[in-house]
């Protein structure tokens, strides 16, 4: 139970990381942007908490537990359309990289480019 209130508060300190930085990216897509970006780092940090609590241990679990995650939030961001370029994590590498991004601060999180616009 610990562990899931200690997964839980990492969940939602991303997710207000990720409101401050749609600060920088302007407002309406852009906070919904970051509100994504921040909920896939609090996702990743819950499950590197619960592998460092040793509650996941098999790379394979870990990549399966963070891929279910992630497709729950893609699935409740509809906020965000498709055409916003956003960089889906799918597993532990990509994970490590967001939280990388997250420590070194907002001007390191990479968007991925926006689609063209059909004319």
């Amino acid at each position: 139970m610990k562990t899931f209130i200690l997964a839980l508060i990492f969940l939602l300190i991303g997710s207000a990381v990720g409101g401050f930085l749609a600060l920088g990216f302007g407002a309406g897509l852009g906070a919904a942007s970051g509100l994504v970006i921040g909920s896939q780092a609090g996702a990743c940090l819950a499950v590197e908490t619960a592998e460092e609590s040793g509650l996941v241990t098999d790379p394979a679990q870990i990549d399966a537990l963070i891929a279910t995650t992630i497709a729950k939030i893609r699935d409740k961001s509809g906020a965000v359309p498709a055409e916003a370029g956003l960089a889906w994590i799918g597993n532990a590498a990509e994970c490590r990289d967001i939280i990388r991004q997250l420590v070194e601060g907002p001007e390191a999180v990479a968007q991925a480019p926006a689609a063209p616009r059909a004319d």
